[in-house]
């Protein structure tokens, strides 16, 4: 998705696949303002197998600033993954059979400095006219088991202070084909190794469903 208008956020679904974002949830994504979100209530959900767990550092965020003169600055993090009780279980029943649900959010002091970033790039009038970019990323994981050869989907969503609730980003997104299609010698059993030989793995996500 692209658009023109100042400061508006182009929201570009996990791993980067734009075409990706279900139609249905334009008009709920196009209420998010760059400027003004809540950076601390900002969350990204992620839906995957239940036998494919996110490794600590393996969700990230990046937040880019396109001025209208040229040029391109960013800022990514690594987001932190939610485990307030009271919060999850709020949580809209999001995992279906066979997959788990792991929520993400910015840490303090991450939220603290994309804000001064924000404000750095898209405050005051000198900035009137420049664009801006989210996107999200997972790239690292691991598995419980031996993989199947079928399709690892994942599905995405985000919440923020504007949309209130959780808005779906992409459904069924085969991150196996999406990795083949930036290397296609890549060995998948290699790139997400078993959870009890990844370093400091700490298996993530709400319970899967039964």
């Amino acid at each position: 998705m692209r658009t023109a208008l100042p400061a508006n956020l182009l929201l570009c679904s996990l791993l980067g696949g734009c075409g990706h974002v279900p139609l249905t949830s334009l008009p709920q994504l196009s209420k998010i303002d760059m400027k003004n979100t809540d950076l601390a209530e900002l969350r990204a959900g992620i839906s995957l197998p239940a036998d494919i767990r996110t490794l600590p550092g393996g969700v990230t965020m990046t937040l880019v600033a396109l001025p209208k003169d040229g040029g391109r600055h960013e800022r990514k993090v690594v987001l932190e993954e939610v485990r307030d009780a009271v919060e999850l279980a709020k949580l809209p029943a999001m995992a279906s059979p066979g997959r788990r649900f792991t929520v993400f959010r910015l840490s303090r002091a991450d939220a603290a400095r994309l804000g001064a970033f924000r404000q750095e790039m898209f405050a005051g009038p000198q900035n009137s006219g420049n664009r801006g970019s989210l996107a999200l990323g997972a790239d690292k994981a691991c598995r419980l088991g031996e993989l199947s050869g079928k399709p690892i989907t994942m599905t995405g969503y985000l919440k923020t202070s504007e949309t209130q609730d959780y808005v779906l980003l992409l459904r069924d997104f085969d991150l196996s084909e999406a990795v083949r299609a930036v290397d296609p010698k890549v060995d998948l059993a290699t790139a997400i190794p078993p959870c009890d030989a990844a370093p400091e793995a700490r298996l993530s996500g709400s319970p899967a469903a039964p």
